[in-house]
């Protein structure tokens, strides 16, 4: 549902939010629709001279306030430089005057010959211009209006745009009026969108605040089919689970007998008192799992058969053509029996095998659905002004602004007195320029910090004789007096960079974009009086196609709207990427993750199933040999005595192999009836056959010869029968 909450609220930014920016851009147009158009007439007159001059006319104030600044800080800078002067002139005299002391004192002569030279002014603050004639004239230029009478100018040409804004201010409410009813019908449009996309448990909600809603019937019917098949699921998946599991167990049972039957048949021995892992066991497994499969058989099959038909039906008919939809004859029927053709004109409709593969490529929903075959709301944007009557409107407007625009816009007295402003020495651009050039200069050469250092370092240096003291004393004292100075070079300092920038700020005011105000108000005038003659030859003509062009700008902004909505539903809102991810996963989860491991069940069972009919007829041969006996291989003779000399090791080592003896007698046929050797009584000892049984006796149970080098045949012998005894 993430996908559907975006594409409401992608559908609510674009229909209200949207055009509510639009909106308020064009209501502030209309507002200020006369400003609009006398800023442009400005621009094509070059009226806009005449704020320029205003401009001048009003920073005369600035002007004779930076004006006063300078003259004050001038005055400063001038009383503390003779002060500084004045004390640096006493200090390299009293220096001067101990350069006959210093004679012999080297380190004190070097730095009174270095530095005594240096102690004064680097900057003649004196020689700065006066500015007192420049405040005079600017105070001349104020007091003679010069600042009222361009400003008539420029109130006079405002006019246009008043009278221009009062014309058009009657049919500004209904053009209004017109952009709100829009406005209202997006939003309407807006709320059946948001309302056709919200889920039933959202559309049901009570909250005062939420749109007014209607049950969403599609919706409402998906998540009731949704919730059928989650409590089907709750309900029988565990009787799934317990029969798949019961199933799997009892081939499990059938695979473990087998394995015991011939586990035990390979590995058994014969039944004697002497073992416990008889080969009669291994048989009686394999009949078991024989018995097993032949019980379960129906069983078995008759769940694979099922198995294999829901699997495969499923892996054909939903599968193949939900992975591949476009050459899928099912989703071909499918598109047959159910199609669009009630909602579409006849032909048209889409297929869902188109709607799927647009839908998959990321397109928009007006593009999978082809909705402007069957909704024209997209296409009756671009007649927006037919329905709202804009082009009247705009026609009615161009009709009823009629403006004089012979107006004076710079009266013959503004124009002498800014050309005696230009001619004054305000304008005078090579003042300021010396200005420049003084204040970037050091106002000493030295730093007098350092040289009061050196002068104390001196004077400890100097050896103490009484005709050296007072040069010492006179080195620290003029030490002394030099840090006091630094004061006064840090107060000239400060006030040199305020003058600085002061006189920075005054040029700046002065040029107004141009090298001098002496070139720039010679433009203006000249613009000015261009403008002047342009608007009483052009200016009603100027000021229709201006209105007209104001009115072509108006439609634009909402040209560009109604492109960006058609833009925006045609290719951007509702992209069908989220529903083609879901449709992607729904599709994996239920092939994938569901059939593929459903299918690969029954395949398994069925071929372990396979594999168990070979098995049986193995089993069954397996079980028939474990359980074989051996007929007897003839009469043998008893001897009565054995030798001594058969011992013990080679007792144990008789019994520990008595198990091939009798297959070892049926592979050496030659011993046995008529033709067998007389006994060897030599190696035969009476206790190592007492457990042979005598005759009449059960028969020995067979096994496979041992091909072990350890075993060693005993002597044959030759017994008549009870009846020779």
């Amino acid at each position: 549902m993430a996908s559907v909450d975006e594409g409401g609220k992608e559908v609510q930014n674009l229909l209200m939010s949207n055009y509510q920016e639009l909106q308020d851009v064009l209501f502030n147009k209309l507002d200020s629709s006369g400003e609009l158009v006398k800023s442009e007439l400005a621009r094509v007159t070059r009226a806009v001279a005449i704020d320029n001059l205003t401009a001048i006319a009003t920073s005369l104030s600035v002007i004779k306030k930076d004006l006063w600044e300078i003259k004050n800080t001038t005055l400063q800078l001038q009383e503390q430089t003779s002060y500084l002067q004045s004390g640096l002139g006493s200090v390299a005299g009293r220096l001067s005057n101990l350069k006959e002391s210093c004679k012999a004192l080297p380190d004190c002569r070097n730095l009174i010959t270095h530095y005594a030279d240096k102690l004064h002014i680097n900057i003649d603050f004196d020689k700065l211009p006066n500015v007192e004639s420049k405040l005079d004239e600017v105070t001349s230029f104020i007091e003679n209006d010069i600042e009222l009478m361009v400003k008539r100018g420029k109130r006079a040409f405002d006019a246009i745009a008043t009278e221009i804004q009062n014309k058009v201010q009657s049919s500004i409410p209904e053009i209004k009026a017109k952009i709100e009813d829009a406005g209202y019908q997006l939003e309407e449009a807006s709320q059946r969108i948001h309302r056709a996309l919200q889920p039933m448990e959202q559309s049901d909600s009570p909250d005062a605040e939420t749109y007014p809603r209607q049950h969403n019937s599609y919706l409402r019917r998906v998540h009731s089919y949704l919730r059928l098949m989650q409590d089907y699921i709750n309900d029988y998946a565990m009787y799934r689970y317990w029969g798949f599991l019961g199933l799997c167990v009892v081939l499990l049972v059938i695979t473990l007998c087998l394995t015991l039957g011939v586990v035990f048949g390979c590995c058994g021995r014969r039944p004697d008192e002497a073992t416990s892992c008889h080969k009669t066991t291994g048989a009686s497994w394999l009949m078991c799992g024989v018995g097993l499969t032949f019980l379960f058989s129906a069983v078995i099959m008759a769940c694979t058969t099922a198995l294999f038909v829901a699997g495969s039906m499923t892996e054909i008919l939903v599968c193949d053509p939900l992975s591949d939809p476009m050459h899928s004859e099912v989703f071909n029927v499918a598109s047959d029996l159910y199609n669009f053709d009630n909602y579409y004109p006849e032909g048209q409709a889409p297929r869902i095998t188109e709607i799927i593969h647009k839908c998959h490529q990321n397109q928009s929903l007006y593009t999978v659905l082809s909705l402007g075959l069957i909704d024209e709301n997209l296409a009756e944007l671009r007649d927006y002004k037919k329905r709202l009557d804009l082009d009247k409107k705009i026609e009615q407007l161009m009709f009823e602004i009629q403006v004089d625009t012979n107006v004076e816009i710079l009266s013959r007295d503004a124009k002498e007195q800014l050309w005696e402003l230009a001619n004054s020495s305000v304008a005078d651009k090579d003042t300021w320029d010396y200005y420049t050039d003084i204040l970037e200069k050091k106002v000493l050469i030295i730093d007098l910090m350092e040289l009061a250092a050196l002068l104390n370092q001196t004077a400890d240096r100097l050896p103490n004789e009484q005709t050296r003291e007072s040069v010492s004393m006179t080195l620290k004292n003029d030490a002394l007096y030099l840090e006091g100075l630094q004061r006064w070079v840090t107060s000239i300092g400060s006030l040199t960079r305020n003058l600085k920038e002061t006189t920075a700020r005054l040029n700046e005011h002065l040029k107004f974009n141009k090298t001098s105000l002496r070139e720039a108000i010679g433009d203006l005038i000249s613009q000015a009086e261009f403008a002047q003659r342009y608007l009483r030859d052009n200016g009603s003509r100027e000021v229709t196609e201006l209105v007209e062009r104001f009115s072509e700008d108006f439609l634009a902004d909402v040209d560009e709207y109604v492109l960006h909505v058609e833009a925006a539903v045609a290719s951007d809102i509702g992209r069908c990427g989220p529903v083609s991810t879901i449709y992607n996963a729904t599709t994996s989860a239920f092939c994938k993750d569901i059939m593929y491991p459903f299918n690969g069940f029954w395949a398994s069972v069925g071929w372990v199933f396979f594999f168990f009919l070979p098995a049986m007829v193995l089993a069954v041969h397996l079980a028939s040999l474990y359980r074989k006996t051996e007929p007897y291989p003839g009469p043998l003779n008893e001897s009565s005595s054995h030798p001594g000399g058969y011992d013990k090791k080679q007792r144990r080592r008789s019994r520990d192999h008595e198990g091939y003896v009798g297959a070892s007698y049926a592979s050496d046929p030659q011993y046995g009836g008529a033709r067998a050797s007389p006994p060897r009584n030599e190696f035969i000892n009476n206790t190592d056959w007492a457990d042979y049984p005598p005759s009449g006796g059960p028969p020995r149970y067979t096994s496979q010869p041992s091909l072990s080098p350890e075993y060693e045949r005993p002597p044959p012998y030759y017994y008549p029968g009870p009846g020779d005894a």
